[in-house]
């Protein structure tokens, strides 16, 4: 099931144009009012003081294809903001179950094979969490390869010590990236010397990577990170962390149940 705020949360809100701004204030100052209305464009435009060409802009920054898909999107945001959060502490979990679905929905499953692929190829793997919060899930992975027999080092969150990594990579290593924001110049760095050594690179990330970082990686996973709009009033809070578990788990999930071209 597809959230607008959920698509919004991928992206950096710093990065909308000031108009884009504009329509996000607008929509969620009026969510029930545009679902209750099923609201056109057209007013929509008038309302939030801008005009189409920002509204599907917005919507096409954001992954959601046309004003009826927005729509829709909406609908789910305002369902979920109407529940009663006083007489149903169920909501965590509901929350939780939809988080997870709206991730199912949008993690690719050929990106999924890709990944799969560059981690039975490699020589070393090195797997990297660029942020403290994201430790577990790279230690998980680590982990399971372990068992794997695969040669695999953790690399903490360091950026000297990831560069280092970087400095000494060889041709056929294989170096996985969690990142709640993947942009940045010291990232796009250690990336292309990464790749000038010959490694390949993988991307878990909670934003939609910027042009240059995206160029560098060889399979990208984009995750949603929080479900409905969490700016409104008795939000529920999930960890930022349980999307990456649960892709794990769905990676590992392949890993176990699918083989290579090669049978293993």
């Amino acid at each position: 099931m597809k959230s607008f705020f959920g698509k919004l949360a991928m992206i950096d809100e710093k990065k909308l144009t000031h108009r884009e701004k504009q329509i996000v204030k607008y929509i969620r100052d009026n969510l029930q009012a545009i679902v209750s209305n099923e609201m056109k464009i057209e007013r929509l435009a008038q309302e939030a003081g801008t005009g189409y060409s920002a509204i599907y802009g917005l919507l096409q920054k954001i992954g959601i294809h046309g004003y009826r898909d927005f729509i829709l999107a909406l609908t789910t945001d305002a369902e979920n903001a109407k529940m009663d959060i006083a007489n149903n502490d169920e909501l965590v979990a509901e929350d939780l179950i939809q988080l997870i679905r709206q991730n199912h929905s949008v993690i690719d499953k050929k990106n999924i094979n890709k990944t799969l692929t560059l981690i039975r190829k490699s020589r070393r793997i090195f797997i990297s969490y660029w942020e403290n919060e994201l430790m577990n899930p790279a230690e998980e992975l680590e982990s399971f390869l372990v068992g794997q027999n695969a040669d695999v080092y953790l690399v903490n969150n360091d950026s000297q010590t990831i560069q280092n990594r970087a400095d000494h990579a060889r041709n056929g290593d294989l170096f996985i990236f969690y990142s709640m924001v993947s942009n940045g110049e010291k990232l796009q760095k250690i990336m292309a010397t990464i790749k000038d050594k010959g490694a390949n690179i993988i991307l878990i990330s909670a934003r939609i990577a910027a042009t240059p970082i995206s160029r560098l990686s060889d399979s990208i996973h984009t995750l949603i990170t929080t479900y409905g709009d969490p700016k409104k009033k008795n939000a529920t809070y999930l960890s930022k962390n349980i999307p990456f578990l649960y892709f794990n788990d769905l990676l590992i999930y392949h890993f176990v149940n699918t083989k290579d071209e090669h049978g293993y």
